[in-house]
């Protein structure tokens, strides 16, 4: 009986929680089509022009437009500088490895406040603060640590035996870590350069803390428009972000999936 009543309670308690997370996301939907000039629930009726005035404000595209291509240059960057240390880590004693990896967990670890007030005072006195190139810095900081997980993710898949049979057929190290070894890794790659360009794209601190009035991103416009205006375009750049962020999501669980494929050896 016990046993009975123990696995009805675990999918309500599981159902509830979702419950939880996807009831404010429904209002917000639904505000979103709000005929009203304000926030209202429920709304007094429905319309398109929210997001008619999102999707054709300047002010609105410019902020979108700026968080993707940040969000893609922090990505690049991350594949960029997070693959060879992922090969560098993996190479390493397991000892030596937890370390590196502890060092680039810190990141993701201590609070965002504490990591965007640190990066002010140093970005100030380097003449950073207020320049894209910091707000470019400050997001790869967070971004990193994914690009670094998925691909160590993908390369514990592999068999050892790949490599050196590599070089026992004459090729070099590098030869063989870019044609077996990256086609090999390559959908966690691709999860890791997701993952760090939704990061990017939803940082809000490090983008009120190093950024300025005339490099607003998308989450920093959203939070200029709730201190003055709040009407409900919020709601609709809102709800935008939340699907995109679910394409992003969607993403990485098929990449997930692929490269857990990739690892299987195959059997005959």
């Amino acid at each position: 009986m016990s046993g009975q009543r123990n696995s009805f309670l675990g999918p309500l308690f599981v159902g509830l929680v979702v419950l939880f997370a996807l009831v404010p996301l429904g209002i917000m939907f639904m505000m979103s089509f709000s005929s009203s000039e304000f926030v209202r629930f429920p709304p007094p009726g429905y319309s398109l022009r929210w997001y008619e005035t999102y999707f054709f404000s300047s002010d609105w595209m410019d902020a979108t437009r700026r968080s993707v291509v940040l969000g893609l240059i922090v990505a690049g960057i991350s594949v960029l500088l997070g693959v060879p240390a992922s090969l560098a880590i993996d190479r390493l004693s397991p000892k030596k490895a937890s370390a590196m990896l502890a060092l680039a967990t810190l990141p993701i670890i201590l609070p965002p406040v504490v990591i965007a007030v640190a990066m002010y005072m140093t970005f100030s006195k380097l003449g950073l603060a207020g320049t894209y190139a910091g707000l470019v810095v400050g997001h790869l900081t967070l971004a990193l640590p994914f690009v670094i997980f998925t691909t160590l993710a993908s390369l514990k898949g592999l068999e050892p035996e790949l490599f050196r049979a590599g070089l026992s057929l004459g090729a070099s190290r590098l030869r063989v870590t870019m044609t077996v070894i990256l086609p090999l890794i390559r959908p966690g790659v691709l999860s890791g350069a997701l993952l760090a360009f939704l990061t990017s794209f939803d940082e809000l601190l490090i983008s009120l803390f190093i950024g300025n009035p005339t490099i607003r991103t998308l989450p920093r416009r959203m939070w200029d428009g709730i201190r003055s205006e709040f009407d409900p375009t919020i709601a609709a750049a809102s709800a935008v972000v939340v699907l995109a962020t679910l394409a992003v999501a969607l993403a990485v669980a098929g990449l997930s999936r692929l490269a857990g494929r990739g690892a299987k050896p195959e059997t005959d």
